[in-house]
């Protein structure tokens, strides 16, 4: 296969870096002279066609080519004369785990007194399956109060944010996580992000696999190898598990995502079809379980194609489910996740980023064409998928006993903010339990943590710390729809939000309260924006921000998430929001079969079609 004029373009650019790579295979790299290889890359480059029939690379392809993760992120995030970096550094700092943003709520103010904006940064760990230590969690707790804008925020993809990070305090922040082997490497950016787990099927009874050792093997498997990241936070160092630090030999080689990294993010996850926690079909791909007699594990399916942003106004953008793909056994597992994700940095659309994402390739070529690719990589015949039982999903919050006899608990924290102020005394609480109990934690895709490995002569005494410092885990002052409730970060610090989402979601639910819903179990989530990272494209109820003080709401998404929500009505003001969620909860209590959701009478009733309309 030719070589379009745009790659042999973008060859040449990072010839003249020094950088040799083979147009067939730019995944490798190596390095060597210009004047020993240039007169065989002209060569090349004058036989390929001048085909107006390949698309010019995006703007930031162009960035990752010339820069890798490292150029010109180095000098600008070290001038600290400055508060903020350029658009074009921002997008290499996203692979480092960072966002640079402002706070939206002084914009106008400080216009008008002559000044720029507040510019402050977003730094996103990596956990995989959302698994961290005591320890760790103690040192992110302090580190929020000492860098960022004194919360933790857990995100949906079983993460921490950090909030606020003055550029000043990047490099300590990030430091100070690396040494407590706490990464957000790969936390943002074109690659594979952060690989989810139910937090703890590894710990209940009725499963014999080790979930969370493999989501950690193929998220070290996917970290990338530039040493960028090392040489600017960490002084050219790594630091290792067992203490001890090393230095890096510089490199900008990737064995897997060559040059250009993937065309956009690529997310990833193990799930369970008896517990989808993890909604796993909103992934780009991911590894169902095919559970046996007593819990066994026989295998996974691939599934691939899931991802929910979309674009307002751009039918052609949309939230997708993933396909089944194909079945695959525990031991070739990581080898069939690296052959699909190939296919998806080699097929993926790279120039145009609304268009990037997996869920387009399948769209467009289909399941069928997806798997001969994979199984060309592999090189051997994927099996067909396997069928899998009726989905439940579980949140995880309250206490279960574990298979050794120990207990897990799991807490509520609303929309993921674990701060202190006049509602919530929540990290005062976690911090002063972690500190005394010592448990693991485990984060959820539902914003929420779980207290792991609690011995039984604990139990009672973690209880009353609880309730002390008023954290709930299940029932009683936590109302079901609430306990149920989603929202994004969005105002004041999203770049991307036209709509408030957790500051303004609270008031919502508290109004249905007051009005008697509170006991429906009914799955609400707000973003405030398309981007959808709070999921609403499959919950029972996704309202999505369309601009100030404007939604557009969606039902008849499955409690389960194996459906999508439909549109139902849109340009909702906030002011009536609840009325219109109380009238469509009022339909559903007078006209609903028995034990019918919420989600299921909708899609019955409300919107009853096949099509999805989203795009709006």
């Amino acid at each position: 296969m030719q070589l379009g004029f745009t790659r042999a373009y973008a060859a040449l650019r990072l010839f003249c870096r020094g950088v040799v790579f083979s147009p067939r295979a730019p995944h490798r790299m190596h390095f060597g002279t210009v004047t020993q290889h240039l007169p065989a890359l002209l060569a090349t480059m004058r036989s390929l066609p001048m085909s107006e029939e390949t698309p010019e690379l995006s703007h930031v392809e162009h960035l990752k080519i010339e820069n890798g993760l490292g150029g010109l992120i180095f000098d600008e995030m070290r001038d600290l004369s400055t508060e903020n970096v350029s658009d074009d550094a921002n997008q290499l700092l996203k692979f480092h785990g960072s966002y640079q943003q402002d706070n939206r709520d002084e914009r106008q103010a400080r216009k008008k007194q002559g000044l720029g904006r507040a510019w402050s940064f977003m730094v996103r760990t990596k956990f995989a399956g959302g698994r961290l230590t005591a320890e760790q969690y103690l040192l992110a707790d302090e580190l929020a109060t000492k860098y960022a804008n004194g919360t933790l925020r857990i995100t949906t993809r079983q993460d921490f944010q950090f909030h606020g990070v003055g550029k000043a305090n990047m490099k300590p922040l990030i430091r100070a996580l690396n040494e407590r082997w706490m990464t957000t490497y790969g936390g943002c950016g074109d690659v594979a992000r952060n690989f989810m787990a139910c937090p703890v099927a590894d710990l209940l009874p009725g499963y014999d696999f080790d979930f969370q050792e493999l989501a950690l093997k193929i998220s070290d498997h996917f970290l990338p190898e530039s040493t960028a990241y090392y040489e600017l936070w960490l002084d050219g160092e790594k630091f290792l598990s067992d203490g001890t630090r090393v230095k890096v030999a510089p490199t900008r080689s990737e064995s897997f995502y060559g040059t250009q990294y993937m065309p956009r993010k690529h997310k990833m996850a193990i799930g369970l079809p008896n517990d989808n926690c993890v909604d796993i079909f909103t992934h780009d791909l991911a590894l169902e379980a095919v559970l046996g007699e007593g819990g066994a594990v026989r295998g996974f399916n691939l599934l691939a194609g899931g991802g929910l942003g979309s674009t307002h106004g751009k039918a052609e953008t949309f939230p997708r489910l993933a396909d089944r793909v194909g079945f695959t056994t525990p031991d070739q597992a990581q080898s069939v996740i690296e052959a699909a994700s190939a296919v998806y940095r080699d097929s993926g659309d790279r120039s145009n980023r609304r268009h990037a994402r997996l869920k387009y390739v399948l769209a467009e070529r289909g399941v069928q064409w997806f798997r001969d690719e994979v199984s060309k990589v592999l090189g051997y015949e994927l099996a067909a998928p396997a069928e899998v039982p009726t989905y439940e999903v579980h949140d995880h919050l309250g206490w279960e006993q574990q298979k050794d006899g120990r207990w897990l608990v799991g807490i509520w924290v609303e929309n993921g903010r674990i701060k202190n102020d006049a509602t919530t005394r929540s990290k005062e609480g976690l911090r002063a339990i972690i500190e005394r109990f010592r448990p693991e934690i485990r984060l959820t895709a539902q914003q929420n943590l779980v207290l792991v490995n609690i011995d039984e002569a604990d139990k009672a005494a973690l209880q009353e710390q609880l309730d002390a410092y008023g954290l709930r885990t299940s029932g009683g002052e936590l109302s079901e729809l609430r306990r149920y409730a989603m929202a994004c970060v969005a105002m004041p610090t999203c770049g991307l939000a036209v709509a408030e989402s957790e500051r303004f979601l609270p008031k919502v639910i508290g109004q249905l309260e007051e009005r008697g819903y509170g006991s429906e179990r009914v799955w609400i989530r707000m973003s405030g924006c398309h981007n959808a990272c709070s999921r609403p494209p499959t919950a029972e109820i996704g309202i999505v921000g369309r601009s100030l003080n404007l939604y557009n709401v969606f039902v008849g998404g499955s409690f389960e998430g194996t459906r999508l929500a439909r549109l139902y009505k849109s340009d909702v003001r906030g002011d009536v929001l609840a009325d219109v969620l109380a009238e469509a909860f009022d339909q559903w209590r007078g006209t609903r079969r028995e034990g019918e959701a919420f989600g299921d009478w909708a899609a019955r009733t409300l919107v009853p079609t096949d099509e999805v309309l989203w795009a709006s």
